[in-house]
């Protein structure tokens, strides 16, 4: 029994300490741990689901980036099966010739071409021909316009005009399709670009592509890029160069033909003859890549073409689907999410228990603290009441004439300080309305005839302090004027106004303006007792003015009546409400 005793009361002891971490989080670190613990949870758990899924994301991304790469050598392979096909039609003419030992006529060329393979893998082949290699002159103008009369009867010298010492003109070319007939004759030596190609076929003596050119078998309406192969064949005794074996081809035919075969690849490719630029620009596909935001990076790869190396461009086309799709990481995620959740508001509900019962002990004290520092304030209130009480009689009994001269105005003073706390009162005694405050007091004095026109000013919520100040300097002022000033006759006029201003020694200063006038100038005792300044009423506006709220007081005596200016600090005399409202509206 004992000992079940010491354990009930360790608990109760844990229990107590924890309540006091909860309670007071800022003297424990461990405190701080308690109060983010569902938020900790729940961040901890999410953040392992989202690192899962983000290894998720990455590996099936990174193989679908493999598939795609795969799929982007098997087009580049594709491409350069084909160029390899044409590049082994090019060598098997120029080895027909080495087993002739000789340039064979246009008939026997024509037989051996009509005898090659005429599949699909020769799509984009315009022809296979051969072109002599000659020097420039009369006589090898006629040698090579009388070769082309023999081989296909027609009479045509080589073209066009050229400055260059070497001609290349072309003697051979089957198929003779109208096409091809057009490019008998044409010297490939006076263009640069089949040049560059001949002179490296040439120099080293093997089959060399050239770039990008206009095949001039092509209706210069509708122009297609393309590209020759040249492979030199020279004389089996002296080992001259006879000329060189050559086949033009069309550039996009080539890459449409290898990229339609079955399966047909979701790519879109674009090509260049060397670095990517807009002159070297030789293909590109139809239609416009894939832009989903998942999809795989482009893939450049060279290819090799006779001595040229092409820049290839692979990307997704729009047809182009993931090979992995990418659910499985949406559902890591969102599952990641709701455990994370789901702990957190486990976690939660189980500080919920200790934290009820800390608000209900929180509750008490709280309640407790209230009602000590609600009687400490109302004996500091009839301390303050008492006092202030005891000045105005002393005050008043010094000015007053006779007993019923002090019982009015003694009774007037409570009057208006009793309304002034009834007003502070409607708010809990933390404000009062300025002008609510000042026509509560005219019209205790003036009744009816009170003409609210008169009084002009923004609203003005005062605080306690300054509220308590303002009723006893409004009943003065008024008390002054119906005894001495505009308000003996009907005639009088009352002018009050207010304004918050800046100020050059504060902020902003609340300027409080009383101007009475009579029709008729005032006599010498009313006007002596208006601008008197040892009196009572004066020195109570002076010491509430002054020394309660900060400020000043300037009282301008006239003839036909007085001005009263009262210039008080702005932040002194407003509540923190009515102060946040100007700032914010500032």
């Amino acid at each position: 029994m004992h000992i079940s005793g010491l354990i009930r009361s360790f608990l109760r002891r844990i229990g107590k300490f924890l309540n006091r971490i909860a309670a007071r989080p800022h003297d424990k670190i461990l405190a701080l741990f308690y109060r983010v613990q569902p938020a900790l949870v729940f961040f901890v758990v999410a953040l392992l689901g989202m690192l899962t899924a983000i290894a998720s994301w990455y590996t099936i991304d990174h193989a679908n980036r493999l598939a795609f790469v795969s799929i982007a050598e098997d087009a580049v392979r594709r491409v350069g099966d084909r160029v390899e096909n044409h590049m082994l039609l090019v060598k098997s003419v120029e080895a027909h010739f080495q087993a002739a030992g000789e340039v064979p006529s246009a008939e026997a060329f024509k037989v051996f071409v009509s005898h090659l393979r005429k599949t699909e893998q020769f799509s984009g082949v315009q022809g296979i021909g051969f072109a002599r290699y000659v020097t420039t002159g009369a006589s090898s103008d006629q040698a090579i316009a009388a070769e082309l009369q023999r081989n296909y009867g027609i009479n045509r010298k080589p073209w066009p005009e050229t400055s260059e010492e070497q001609r290349t003109p072309i003697v051979l070319l089957e198929p003779a399709t109208d096409a091809n007939m057009r490019a008998l004759g044409f010297d490939m030596y006076s263009q640069p670009i089949r040049r560059a190609a001949i002179l490296a076929a040439l120099a080293e003596r093997q089959l060399r592509a050239s770039g990008m050119v206009q095949l001039v078998q092509e209706n210069p309406q509708n122009p297609q890029a393309g590209y020759l192969m040249y492979t030199p064949y020279y004389a089996a005794n002296s080992g001259r160069a006879l000329g060189l074996v050559y086949a033009p081809f069309q550039i996009p035919s080539v890459f449409e033909s290898a990229l339609n075969r079955s399966p047909i690849l979701p790519i879109h490719v674009t090509a260049w003859d060397g670095e990517p630029s807009d002159t070297s620009l030789i293909y590109r596909s139809d239609g416009r890549p894939s832009d989903r935001i998942n999809r795989p990076q482009p893939v450049v790869m060279s290819l090799e073409v006779a001595g040229r190396s092409w820049k290839v461009e692979i990307r997704p086309s729009e047809s182009y689907s993931p090979a992995v799709d990418q659910t499985r990481t949406f559902m890591l995620a969102l599952g990641g999410l709701l455990l994370a959740g789901a702990l957190a508001v486990s976690s939660r509900s189980q500080q919920r228990t200790i934290e009820v019962g800390e608000a209900l002990r929180e509750q008490s004290e709280r309640a407790l603290n209230d009602r000590e520092l609600l009687l400490q304030e109302m004996k500091h209130r009839i301390k303050n009441m008492i006092a202030r009480v005891l000045a105005m009689s002393r005050q008043t009994a010094r000015s007053s004439t006779s007993l019923d001269d002090f019982t009015q105005s003694f009774n007037a003073r409570l009057q208006a300080m009793a309304s002034s706390q009834d007003l502070l009162a409607r708010t809990a005694w933390q404000s009062a309305d300025l002008r609510t405050l000042l026509m509560q007091e005219l019209r205790q004095l003036f009744g009816g005839t009170l003409d609210e026109a008169a009084l002009e000013g923004p609203d003005i919520e005062l605080n306690e302090v300054a509220a308590q100040a303002f009723g006893l300097a409004f009943h003065e002022l008024a008390t002054n004027a119906l005894k001495y000033g505009s308000a003996q006759s009907d005639t009088g006029t009352l002018e009050i106004r207010w304004q918050a201003e800046p100020s050059s020694t504060s902020p902003q200063t609340l300027i409080f303006s009383w101007r009475e006038r009579s029709e008729q100038p005032l006599g010498e005792k009313d006007s002596a007792a208006l601008a008197r300044k040892g009196g009572f009423g004066t020195k109570l506006l002076d010491a509430t003015m002054r020394v309660e709220l900060g400020g000043s007081l300037d009282i301008v005596p006239d003839s036909h009546g007085i001005d009263v200016i009262i210039r008080v600090p702005y932040g002194r005399v407003v509540t923190d409400r009515q102060l946040r409202r100007r700032v914010k509206g500032a």
